[in-house]
């Protein structure tokens, strides 16, 4: 299927929405594969899942925050991250050579908190950030229980300087300084469970609370472009997985 039109528009905004592109049967199984490393049953590194503030560390549905780099542990997120109604998409955005960055799932349980505004290139040793974000809504997706907000175009103008300090617990994150954000021209990105946005990863973007008494699940799969180079420390670079397309000499 050709996606000419989603490009269009991610090039111009920096971000598109494919509507119902993963089937009912896999969301129900991606979201009882969470259940089951909530509750213990399968095997899954602890030190990889963060709960919400103020409550206690115990495997519970509810309280869990985020799941991080679940295609690393999970053989389920994996074939996700591989699925190529993804990958068709992701080809038109950022080319046919394509990496597995990296992927997370946001809980967003009820009274789960907001994301302030980031750019998730600032926090990748990437360059060129030739990234894109393939956020999964695993729930429905509303104004009330945390959707994605987002600054359309800004992934044109750099990366910002993201400079003031935003609590999260006994934890300090960066934000972008309110200061540059122009609240006026946020857009909503609202989605039923199986459809999926895709943003790049210079954009402007953030998550509101989730005022419900459900969870707004959704799980973030970064791919990078096989041309891009890793800027970090050497030794401490990951084995990215190249998903579709070829190497190429000089890159991560």
């Amino acid at each position: 299927m050709v996606y000419s039109q989603a490009a269009a528009q991610f090039a111009q905004d920096g971000y598109c929405v494919v509507s119902d592109l993963v089937d009912a049967p896999a969301v129900e199984a991606l979201r009882a594969r969470l259940t089951q490393i909530a509750e213990g049953a399968v095997p899954f590194p602890e030190a990889l899942i963060e709960y919400e503030l103020g409550a206690e560390r115990s495997r519970s549905l509810p309280i869990l925050r985020k799941v991080n780099h679940p295609s690393l542990h999970d053989g389920l997120f994996l074939k996700h991250a591989r699925s190529p109604n993804i990958l068709d998409v992701v080809e038109q955005l950022i080319g046919p050579d394509i990496k597995l960055f990296d992927d997370q799932v946001f809980m967003k349980p009820p009274g789960g908190m907001e994301k302030t505004f980031h750019q998730d290139s600032a926090y990748f040793h990437i360059d060129p950030p030739e990234l894109v974000t393939a956020w999964l809504a695993l729930d429905d997706v509303t104004l009330d229980n945390g959707c994605l907000w987002v600054i359309a175009g800004s992934h044109r103008h750099g990366i910002l300087d993201h400079s003031q300090a935003w609590a999260v617990g006994d934890r300090v994150d960066m934000q972008v300084p309110d200061s540059l954000i122009d609240h006026d021209r946020e857009l909503a990105i609202t989605m039923s469970a199986g459809s999926c946005s895709f943003h790049h990863s210079v954009l402007l973007h953030r998550s509101g609370p989730n005022n419900t008494a459900n969870p707004r699940r959704g799980l973030a799969t970064h791919y990078m472009s096989a041309r891009s180079r890793w800027t970090g420390p050497r030794e401490a670079k990951p084995d990215y997985k190249l998903l579709r397309g070829r190497q190429h000499a000089g890159a991560v």
